[in-house]
């Protein structure tokens, strides 16, 4: 009976999910068609790279190309020491409009992106503001819509989903469940609501933001922000609690990315960015690993238990109310992940794993609860993250309203 009853709950959470996904598409809608003003505004934008040889000649080519009236590009090399710095010579001497900075050494206490953004933001004067990653690759429109969205919606913070290209299995399983429990935090159109000040989304892949607001807040120099792995979410929650006005548009046709390629990347890389949340809620989140595992596991193995019962045509009177409740999760569960997957055009084989990226995910967060607990922390490009646990709002979790009065409300 008990068993039947989570089933039924499951059942019921797996339905919510669905809601919640479909709510997001729904409400990501793609950036308003116009242009922005003449003059334009300067964007600086600011590349922070680490070892990107294999990406970073094609990002500086999309992004030189843009057809926005004004704009510069400052790459903060944090220490490369594949041939990042050989080839980011070579874009220099080819466009003015390109400049290098390179961090020698990281200080204590800041996590590396989160300093070489910050950095790049001190070394440049533009109204705008554009953090995006080397493996990105944007179309010549790119920037110009986004800040003509954003000027036209008076935002202070865009950010966008962008096309994720999912290459190898630890992609492929870890990616999906991954977006779909980033639903859980907001949707588009909660973040767009100023009278929910800890709900936000962002995909670090594409940042855009006012520089008024990002120094009057203190940006990544806040200590909130500057030893946390989850500078995008990080980020719009950090602004929108201190009132800035934000945005979430979907970008596919504008941006696209392609990174964690193999198995360990792919791991290391949503460690790294569920370490952020962990280290906040190390106990929540432990909680929340055993009930991924179950939410996955529990399904799968009453449907086998149902139907081997049932093929030896024994406790029919039983196996059916376990039966139903399981096959419902697991079809709302596939359905879930085959929202974001069937516009992604990958394979409907990969949908049904979903119950197995939900264990696969569920032993990645308590991955980080072993890293959080032990004081190890996560490790991204051979650094680990500091000790300080950054402030990343947890929904369910008391929030610390914030407001100032130097970030105009608009």
């Amino acid at each position: 009976m008990l068993h039947s009853a989570y089933l039924c709950l499951t059942a019921l959470g797996a339905g919510w999910q669905l809601w919640r996904v479909r709510r997001t598409l729904r409400e990501t809608l793609p950036p308003v068609e116009a242009d922005p003003p003449d003059p334009a505004p300067h964007v600086s934008i600011i590349v922070p790279v680490r070892n990107e040889e294999q990406h970073i000649s094609s990002c500086l080519a999309s992004l030189l190309a843009q057809d926005y009236p004004d704009f510069e590009v400052l790459v903060v090399d944090d220490g490369s020491t594949d041939a990042t710095p050989a080839l980011l010579a070579i874009w220099q001497q080819r466009d003015s409009r390109l400049r290098v900075y390179r961090i020698e050494e990281l200080p204590a206490g800041w996590a590396g992106k989160a300093h070489a953004l910050h950095t790049g933001v001190t070394l440049t004067q533009g109204e705008w503001l554009l953090f995006t990653d080397a493996d990105t690759r944007h179309k010549p429109e790119a920037l110009r819509r986004m800040m003509a969205h954003a000027l036209a919606q008076q935002l202070d913070f865009l950010s966008m989903l962008t096309d994720a290209r999912l290459v190898g299995s630890g992609s492929r399983l870890l990616t999906p469940a991954g977006i779909v429990l980033m639903t859980h935090f907001a949707t588009p159109g909660e973040m767009r609501n100023p009278r929910k000040p800890g709900r936000a989304l962002a995909v670090g892949h594409y940042l855009l933001v006012r520089r008024s607001a990002y120094e009057a807040s203190g940006g990544y120099s806040a200590p909130e922000l500057r030893a946390s792995f989850g500078d995008d979410v990080g980020l719009a929650q950090f602004l929108k609690q201190r009132g800035c006005r934000e945005d979430f548009v979907d970008g596919r046709h504008l941006v696209s990315n392609e990174q964690w390629t193999t198995w360990r990347s792919a791991w290391q890389g949503w460690r790294k960015s569920v370490y952020s949340v962990t280290a906040s809620a190390p106990l929540l989140c432990l909680g929340a690993g055993l009930g991924l595992i179950s939410y996955g596991l529990l399904p799968l193995l009453s449907v086998l238990t149902a139907l081997r019962q049932l093929l030896r045509g024994c406790q029919r009177e039983r196996s059916l109310p376990l039966l139903l409740p399981a096959l419902l999760t697991l079809a709302l569960q596939v359905s879930a992940r085959r929202s974001f997957e069937r516009e992604q055009r990958q394979p409907f084989a990969w949908s049904l794993l979903a119950p197995v990226s939900w264990i696969a995910f569920g032993l990645l967060m308590l991955d980080t609860v072993r890293l959080a607990l032990s004081g190890r922390g996560a490790e991204w490009k051979g650094r680990l993250a500091p000790r300080q646990p950054p402030s990343i709002q947890v929904p369910g979790l008391p929030l610390q309203r914030h407001r100032h009065d130097s970030i105009r409300r608009r």
